[in-house]
């Protein structure tokens, strides 16, 4: 071989080793969705596009799985879309995604046996606005390009979305963490999948939109590869989440290239002779921050510590990134032991109130004994705001906030730590992350299903009711607008409550607690808003105006509220106004007022309980589906087509019944003619049985024939034989 051959033949094995590598990378992070019956899913996956090389490399490596089909047979049917984002932070930029589009047609596209689709997303900058002016551009097109990104997932049903960041990205990342002053757990290594940021009450997108995942504990993406289409198995089932009012799923992202440097794909791309674009902006360092730690890191003119050189890699900031990583993921392994003791007693989703019992255990020597006070700060913090998320309609708690929680629910329960005064330390009632906790007693019937003790007040302490924070009434209410919807269609043959179609609303998330869809067929806009004491006050009045004696409207109403919502609770529920701050539909207690021309659904945000939590623990919302839509009345043209609609439909059954009538005619006929042809046929079986059997009786009866004439011819020789002998020795003796 050649050394040209044999240099050509090197990179060739490089370049399969590099999406290898990628693969298995991808693997081992990859959470596979769940389709219907908990059967794996289609492979989809969406690919982010800048046309520089990270995501170039990106689409390469991710077209080259068809070499691994024969051994990953699902891989059959995977489908790539990219994703070509348009920042419009310069004049050129609309061509420049046009250009990297082509160049993905021409490399990737069918006729390449590759299945990639590709679509230019554009992003959308406040009128006047110009975005290379601005000092936070950065931070601002990071939030339009990733929320761009969430919707247009979700329209395409690709819940999997691949970013092209490197090791390079890594490294930039952490060192502009370090100067904007993060310290901790804030400058562990950039995570390799997590939920898509930046797209907060964006449905289908924001952890919502009902796809699963399936766990990476009990079926690795691996494993699920490597089944062939027709042999799947039953994957692990996914709880219901969808049927007790909660959502769940949502688009991940995924950062498969974090292992690779930006010289080796850049290389990798130039033997492929694959193009990208080079970003004049990326290169001066008066910009932002990180370009001029970009340059820094290209030039080498960062501390070798800083940049990854060192020899010592003890003393790296990788590694450190690394070491808080790992001691960021114990923690959270820890917490989650704790989270799974937790009793949950009940979780009313009407109203998000949440009742749960710590048991002793939790602080005993299995968990936190042999952990210092300062990693039980940490961990306990961690566990309370797990809880507090259940509630809490903020996206995020910082663990910061929650040391008065943290001390008064958990550290100061079951254990005495030096100084401590478990009589004046814990809190009867607190605030935290938009959550009012306050101690709790059990019931009698809790007592005797939720535990044998026998001694109330141990239980007493170590209980907790956990609610949305009343509003407050110098802050801004949480609202969400509900514009009149315009008819999309109209269905004559329909009932007369269904003849007006309109188009599905867009699901809102109110107060980042409940997703709520509303279809507004009035003339005025609505809104979504929290009930107060004012609005109450009318709505009593109002259905006291119009029951005319009857109280059956106003009865429901008082036990709804006095069952689900009592006291100052019920001030947190959302309720559906009209433009004059009329309340008609309290959704989350399916109450409203009869004769509206609207239409709704709810359901909770996303949650997670612990492990062992019962389905009856759970009251669940009101699951109501869009059956009818009341609009305007039905004018003469079109009840005339619905005149004309029914005779072709009466006319089309009895034609139908006609036909069914003449065939059974026909098959009656024919009956007898294949009763007919049945006989025939068995009386020709017969007598061929009958031939048959008389000539294998003859067979018989002349091999029978055959046998005596042996035998006897047989006799007949031994006679004459023994004639002879006697004959001879006749003679002898004469």
């Amino acid at each position: 071989m050649s050394p040209s051959a044999r240099l050509i033949s090197n990179k060739g094995r490089a370049a399969t080793s590099q999406a290898a590598s990628f693969f298995n990378n991808l693997l081992q992070i990859w959470r596979p969705p769940v389709a219907s019956r908990g059967l794996p899913g289609p492979v989809r996956f969406a690919l982010a596009v800048s046309g520089g090389s990270d995501s170039m490399a990106l689409v390469k490596l991710c077209c080259q799985f068809r070499e691994f089909r024969e051994q990953y047979p699902v891989l059959q049917f995977l489908r790539l879309h990219a994703f070509i984002v348009d920042h419009k932070a310069r004049p050129d930029s609309t061509e420049e995604a046009r250009r990297v589009r082509k160049w993905l047609h021409e490399q990737f596209g069918p006729n390449k046996d590759h299945s990639l689709r590709s679509d230019i997303l554009t992003l959308k900058w406040p009128p006047g606005v110009i975005p290379s002016e601005l000092p936070n551009f950065e931070t601002e097109a990071r939030r339009l390009r990733y929320r761009a990104l969430g919707k247009a997932c979700h329209e395409a049903n690709i819940p999997s979305l691949l970013l092209g960041h490197h090791e390079a990205d890594k490294k930039e990342t952490l060192i502009l963490r370090l100067i904007e002053g993060y310290r901790g757990e804030g400058l562990r290594r950039m995570p390799a999948e997590s939920y898509i940021p930046e797209c907060q009450g964006i449905y289908g997108a924001y952890q919502s939109g009902g796809r699963g995942y399936i766990s990476t504990q009990n079926e690795s993406a691996k494993n699920l590869f490597s089944k062939r289409k027709g042999a799947l198995e039953m994957l692990p089932p996914v709880k219901e989440y969808r049927k007790q009012g909660f959502e769940f799923g949502g688009v991940r992202i995924y950062r498969p290239l974090l292992s690779f440097s930006k010289r080796n794909l850049q290389e990798d791309l130039i033997e492929a002779n694959v193009p990208w674009v080079e970003d004049p902006t990326n290169q001066d360092p008066t910009i932002s921050v990180r370009n001029a730690i970009r340059i820094l890191i290209r030039d080498r003119s960062l501390p070798m510590a800083l940049s990854g050189r060192s020899t010592d890699k003890a003393y790296t900031l990788n590694t450190a990134a690394e070491n808080i990583h790992q001691k960021y993921q114990w923690r959270n392994e820890r917490a989650d032991e704790l989270f799974q003791a937790l009793d949950i007693i009940t979780f009313d989703s009407r109203v998000g109130s949440l009742k749960v019992r710590i048991p002793p255990m939790v602080f005993n020597t299995t968990f936190l004994s042999p952990i210092k006070r300062s990693e039980q700060e940490h961990i306990g913090a961690r566990v309370v705001r797990r809880l507090l998320q259940i509630v809490s309609p903020q996206d995020h708690i910082s663990l910061q906030t929650l040391e008065t929680a943290t001390k008064s629910m958990l550290l100061d329960m079951g254990t005495d730590f030096p100084g401590h005064d478990k009589e004046n330390s814990p809190l009867p009632a607190f605030t935290a992350g938009g959550v009012y906790c306050e101690r709790d007693s059990l019931s009698n019937d809790d007592l005797g299903s939720k535990s044998g003790q026998s001694n109330k007040s141990v239980l007493m302490d170590h209980t907790w009711r956990l609610s949305r924070q009343p509003y407050h009434r110098n802050l801004p209410e949480a609202e969400c607008c509900v514009p009149p919807a315009q008819p999309s269609s109209y269905n004559p043959q329909a009932k007369k409550q269904q003849r007006i179609m309109y188009p599905e609303p867009p699901w809102q998330l109110w107060d980042g607690r409940y997703w709520i869809q509303v279809t507004n067929t009035t003339s005025k806009p609505l809104k979504i808003c929290p009930l107060t004491e004012d609005r109450l006050l009318r709505l009593r009045t109002r259905i006291s105006a119009e029951a005319c004696g009857d109280t059956k409207n106003s009865a429901t109403l008082r036990n709804s509220l006095r069952r689900a919502a009592p006291g100052s609770l019920r001030f947190t529920l959302p309720a559906i106004v009209d433009d004059e701050d009329n309340v008609l539909v309290l959704p989350s207690l399916r109450f409203e007022i009869e004769g509206l021309a609207i239409e709704w659904r709810i359901r909770y945000r996303r949650v997670t309980f612990p492990d062992k939590i019962e389905r009856e623990s759970i009251i669940a919302l009101p699951e109501k589906e869009f059956k009818s839509v009341r609009g305007p009345p039905i004018t003469a043209h079109h009840q005339d087509i619905i005149d004309q609609r029914r005779e072709e439909k009466a006319q089309r059954k009895t034609a139908e019944k006609l036909e069914k009538e003449r065939k059974k005619e026909e098959r009656e006929e024919k009956v007898p003619e294949k009763m007919n042809e049945m006989i025939e046929k068995e009386e020709t079986r017969t007598e061929r049985w009958k031939i048959g059997t008389e000539k294998i009786n003859e067979t018989i009866e002349k091999r029978k024939g055959r046998t005596k004439n042996v035998k006897s011819h047989r006799t007949t020789r031994e006679k004459r034989i023994g004639r002879q002998k006697n004959a001879k020795s006749h003679r002898s003796s004469r």
